[in-house]
């Protein structure tokens, strides 16, 4: 015999909810963002994809995969914030992008740069991008082995209002074998956590007008 299960009210509200959040996370990775919304990653040799294998396969080309979206990649393996400003007309500016993840810092901890450096570099970078009417995306590294940079790099998002600040981007990431290709460069699956936690701030940007 057939048995006919009647559902209370809460009952189908339940469902109801589930069935409604289970469709908004199947569409919402699906959303088409317009074709001509032009996309720059600016930064060091972290954005370029130094010591990835294959060397394709960097974070900027896993966020490319999950929006649908070409990226400009301007990462340029060694640069400190300095050579990173002196190229910023050419690599960014000209390319005229509606969004621009900007990504710098660790060289300038490598050379012994202080944090006073970075932040009047960065500063003026995230400052004339924005001034180009471009959205930035500031991503920070790490905050127990650079936590003065990573400070600097949280005061400019705060007092340039950044669109977006992506904090202690590589905790969890850095000193693990198994997601690093040297001391200091992600493997591929490295970069595919990097790309995890910049895809919300990103999607988030290409939405607004």
């Amino acid at each position: 015999m057939l048995h006919i299960h009647k559902f209370g009210k809460f009952q189908f509200l339940g469902i109801a909810l589930v069935l409604i959040i289970s469709a908004l996370v199947i569409w919402y990775p699906r959303i088409q963002f317009r074709q001509d919304k032009i996309v720059v990653a600016f930064g060091d040799s972290l954005t370029r994809g130094y010591g990835v294998v294959p060397p394709e396969r960097n974070y900027v080309v896993y966020l490319s995969d999950y929006i649908h979206l070409p990226i400009i990649n301007a990462g340029h393996s060694g640069d400190t914030t300095s050579d990173a400003l002196i190229r910023l007309q050419a690599d960014v500016l000209d390319k005229k992008p509606d969004i621009a993840i900007v990504f710098l810092g660790g060289n300038d901890f490598f050379e012994g740069y202080t944090s006073e450096v970075i932040a009047a570099n960065l500063k003026t970078i995230v400052h004339k991008i924005q001034s180009n009417g471009a959205k930035v995306i500031l991503v920070g590294g790490d905050t127990q082995i650079a936590s003065d940079y990573e400070k600097a790099a949280s005061k400019i998002a705060s007092d340039e209002k950044v669109f977006a600040y992506i904090p202690n981007v590589l905790n969890g990431i850095l000193l693990r074998k198994d997601l690093m290709y040297d001391n200091v460069h992600p493997n591929e699956k490295g970069h595919e956590i990097i790309a995890q936690k910049l895809l919300p701030a990103l999607q988030r940007a290409l939405l607004e007008n």
